[in-house]
């Protein structure tokens, strides 16, 4: 009987979790203009978007000729041009937005595709988030550093770029988002956790991707939504469920 029940409350949230990026998806490439609120209600799965202001947790940016966005794109360009290949290699392998590769960069005995309901609680977490940052992406056309021309350019890694307003850093958003939620589940593990965040968001200046100001505003809504997640009543019995599992993953008793 327990076993059914899950069945068919993975069923749900796997329906939910369809609608919400289909929704999303539809919505965005139709490019129907709506209220923030109306654009994010129907598709999130847990949170009120009308009552988590993005816009206001994390401001504008430097605008790009002002003293302070001058001296952000001076330090990413040093920052690019000093990094050692073995750092640009770490880089490149923390450009992915996915549990499994912010946790590589830590030592954890968290082993990938071992935990089901895990991977499903942080995904669904993860799709919350990336709805709230698609209400305020509108707002900001900033160019990434990589994208400007100066007398020297700052170089990008290799592979694929990203596109669209470089800020707020949605890698930076999914870092602490996912650190919040960890620190929730194992305190323990607290220490180690902020550290891989400062590392996996520094990847973003070693790539040339951001500023560190997109950082900031990033990790900002990141938090922002982990504790939102944590207040709502639905999700906190959904993430109490998956307790035990998130700590047998890390190894912790």
């Amino acid at each position: 009987m327990m076993r059914a029940a899950r069945f068919r409350q993975a069923l749900v949230r796997k329906a939910s979790l369809r609608k919400a990026l289909l929704g999303t998806g539809l919505a965005l490439g139709l490019g129907i203009a709506m209220p923030a609120s109306a654009q994010q209600r129907p598709y999130l799965l847990w949170l009120d978007g009308a009552k988590l202001d993005i816009a206001k947790i994390i401001g504008l940016p430097p605008a790009q000729n002002s003293p302070e966005g001058k001296a952000e794109f001076e330090q990413v360009q040093q920052i690019t041009l000093n990094r050692t290949p073995e750092r640009e290699k770490a880089a490149i392998a923390d450009q992915r937005q996915a549990l499994v590769n912010f946790l590589n960069g830590m030592d954890t005995g968290y082993v990938d595709n071992t935990h089901r309901e895990v991977r499903l609680l942080f995904r669904e977490a993860q799709v919350e988030l990336g709805i709230l940052l698609k209400s305020v992406n509108r707002l900001t056309s900033r160019q990434r550093p990589f994208q400007l021309w100066a007398k020297t350019r700052v170089k990008p890694c290799p592979g694929a770029r990203p596109v669209g307003t470089s800020f707020p850093s949605a890698h930076a958003a999914t870092a602490a988002l996912y650190a919040e939620l960890l620190k929730a589940a194992i305190p323990e593990l607290s220490d180690k956790l902020e550290e891989r965040v400062k590392s996996y968001d520094e990847s973003r200046l070693i790539c040339g991707f951001h500023y560190p100001s997109d950082l900031v505003a990033g990790d900002k809504v990141g938090r922002a939504v982990a504790k939102a997640l944590l207040a709502d009543q639905a999700f906190k019995a959904r993430f109490d469920e998956t307790l035990p599992e998130i700590r047998v993953a890390f190894g912790v008793k």
